[in-house]
């Protein structure tokens, strides 16, 4: 376990109660994170498979494998690749699926990536940091259309080619290395539109964080994959806490009832919202941890036909 290792889960009650946990079920954490969920339905008698592309993550997991053997797996891999670590651990499909799209505390907290615009770090913002290219690489090279487009899409940040523009002279002036100082310096650009509630860096770290991860894509693609690894009567919790993640799963799980079949290796399938809505942290939640706030819960049920 990471020494030190730090989270609050969001929303657990509310997930479990949905998921409808059974002994001996298996259920897919696809962002095992600190790993709240995953210890839930495991003390409710469930088998659980956990995802995670973050390495602290995994070295927390040691806890639960201690505590309930078997019963738990963790794989480091990317959850829109959800179906092959299933197979991987000898399930063909599960009972139910969890993923909590949020940050970890202790990725904001402790592990000195530059998640957070709080602290004296380097801007590298990769869950796994084995792979590819640091967010300060990343802005360094990116054109300014590329940097407006992604403030755009990611973040609905307005004026995005004036702000982009601003952006790009930080690492075209080879400025530091450090979130805290790129976080001073995007406060000091007068096209970001003001709010009182909310840190002018905030939208902007949340918009190269999706973009150094492909947040958007993978998202989308393990949404799509769900039929792969679903049976009848799976049950599915998304929370999701910005606007365009939450929008994919809305628009994805409303595709899926839509098309009244879904068809995956000859098993035939029909989905049904659970929450017509979404379900938020309950004012005690929000009020004992504020980076609930904007969480946003979603939920789909698979039945099979036939």
């Amino acid at each position: 376990m990471s020494q030190g290792y730090h989270h609050i889960t969001v929303m657990a009650d509310e997930a479990l109660e949905i998921l409808n946990v059974v002994s001996g079920g298996v259920y897919l954490d696809a962002t095992f994170g600190g790993g709240g969920h995953s210890e839930r339905i495991l003390e409710k008698g469930g088998r659980v498979i956990a995802l995670d592309l973050d390495d602290e993550a995994i070295e927390n997991a040691r806890r639960l494998k201690e505590r309930f053997g078997d019963r738990f797996s963790i794989f480091k891999g990317n959850f829109k690749e959800a179906f092959k670590f299933c197979r991987m651990a000898g399930v063909e499909r599960v009972d139910g699926v969890i993923a909590d799209l949020g940050l970890s505390s202790n990725q904001l907290e402790q592990s000195g990536r530059g998640f957070s615009f709080m602290r004296s770090e380097p801007l590298d913002m990769r869950f796994d940091r084995t792979a590819g290219r640091t967010a300060y690489e990343l802005l360094s090279e990116l054109s300014v259309e590329d940097i407006a487009y992604t403030l755009k899409t990611f973040a609905d940040i307005e004026r995005d080619t004036k702000v982009a523009g601003y952006l790009k002279e930080y690492f075209s002036k080879g400025m530091p290395n450090d979130a805290l100082s790129f976080a001073e310096y995007i406060r000091g650009c007068r096209f970001i539109k003001r709010n009182r509630r909310i840190d002018p860096a905030t939208r902007v770290f949340m918009a190269i964080r999706m973009l150094v991860n492909n947040e958007v894509d993978n998202l989308t693609t393990f949404l799509a994959r769900l039929p792969m690894i679903v049976k009848n009567d799976t049950r599915v919790v998304v929370i999701a806490f910005h606007s365009v993640e939450d929008r994919i799963v809305k628009n994805i799980f409303r595709k899926f009832v839509r098309q009244d079949l879904v068809e995956t290796e000859g098993i035939k399938l029909r989905a049904e919202l659970l929450i017509k809505k979404v379900i938020r942290p309950s004012e005690r939640e929000r009020r004992s941890n504020p980076r609930s706030r904007s969480a946003k819960m979603r939920a789909i049920r698979f039945l099979r036909i036939g």
